[in-house]
């Protein structure tokens, strides 16, 4: 892994981690963990690791309100690091479908 790939991994983790609890989407829960984000050898697309703590959460959903709303984050994220081309989002909650 390159320098500049692990500041933008770790720049996009904190951007996202920043991002999702704003989001109004009822299924995302208040307390979302960004764990680890990894991005390809291009840059092009990212596979986030998320963790959600509570009882009553239903991952499957929580997973598909993430990769839904994955357009207004990727904006947010362009937005701050000023970056031409941001990675394509994929939000996981299995470590071994990230590494």
């Amino acid at each position: 892994m390159s320098e500049r790939q692990g500041k933008l991994e770790r720049s996009i983790a904190r951007i996202l981690s920043e991002t999702i609890p704003e989001l109004s989407d009822p299924r995302v829960p208040m307390i979302v963990t960004v764990e680890r984000v990894r991005l390809s050898t291009d840059l092009t697309s990212a596979r986030v690791l998320v963790s959600a703590f509570g009882d009553d959460v239903d991952e499957a959903d929580m997973l598909s309100a993430l990769n839904r709303a994955s357009g207004l984050l990727q904006r947010s994220i362009a937005r701050e690091l000023k970056l031409r081309n941001t990675p394509k989002l994929s939000f996981y909650t299995e470590p071994r479908e990230v590494l």
